[in-house]
């Protein structure tokens, strides 16, 4: 019983995430570009992400530039997805807080993260070049995927949350007695120190005794000066 409503709990939830992936929210943190420079993009605006990467061609030669325009474009674009990831999943998450469960943003961060730094390896080049000794590259990706990874990850994190609740409830039903009662822990007793019994006293008290029936027993002395 515990595992269908579980199911359906998840399917429920799914189904209303599918229908969040097909609102089309603003893009935040888009880099701004001229026409001129997009006409060598090779990007379509309205369905991909995309970034340009550049720099400047040194004694290092043309393919640590190549490296270091790519890079340059790889951040911007993560950057993008994140914010966007970080929307859908703040969408995502509104639909579990009517059942008052709150999600710190920490976690919504952490999540945003996974989702971009998994989606920045579909990036594909759209375009490259060299001007006037710099090397510049165009990533791109398609929009769709992010509430798609995005609804992946939210589902296996929610997954995660009600696995740790079964094992709650299990470990209540199975071993409520030991948990509603907890040994009791009872505090040593001090014990009194032993007396310490000097027997030097005994010793010295038995001298005098000795020593006046000694006393008892010896002849008198005798001296000539008497006679």
């Amino acid at each position: 019983m515990k595992n269908k409503l579980k199911i359906i709990f998840l399917s429920g939830l799914i189904l209303s995430l599918g229908a969040c992936t097909n609102i089309q929210d603003t893009f935040t943190g888009t880099p701004t570009y001229t026409e001129i420079e997009k006409t060598n993009f090779n990007v379509q605006e309205e369905t991909q992400l995309f970034a340009m990467g550049s720099y400047k061609v040194n004694e290092s030669g043309t393919a640590v530039a190549k490296m270091r325009a790519e890079e340059e474009a790889e951040i911007s674009l993560k950057k993008q997805i994140f914010t966007e990831t970080t929307n859908v999943l703040n969408s995502f998450f509104n639909e579990i807080h009517t059942k008052n469960i709150v999600i710190s943003k920490s976690t919504t961060s952490d999540l945003a993260n996974l989702v971009s730094s998994q989606l920045i390896k579909d990036a594909v080049t759209t375009n490259s070049w060299n001007n006037e000794g710099r090397e510049f590259i165009v990533l791109a990706i398609d929009k769709n995927k992010i509430p798609e990874k995005a609804k992946g990850i939210f589902v296996t994190h929610l997954e995660g949350i009600i696995d740790d609740l079964d094992g709650a409830i299990n470990k209540v039903s199975a071993e409520y007695l030991e948990i509603a009662n907890p040994p009791v822990v009872v505090a040593a007793e001090e014990t009194p120190e032993a007396e310490v019994i000097d027997k030097t006293e005994n010793i010295e008290s038995n001298d005098p005794v000795e020593n006046s029936s000694s006393d008892k027993n010896a002849e008198p002395e005798v001296f000539l000066d008497d006679f």
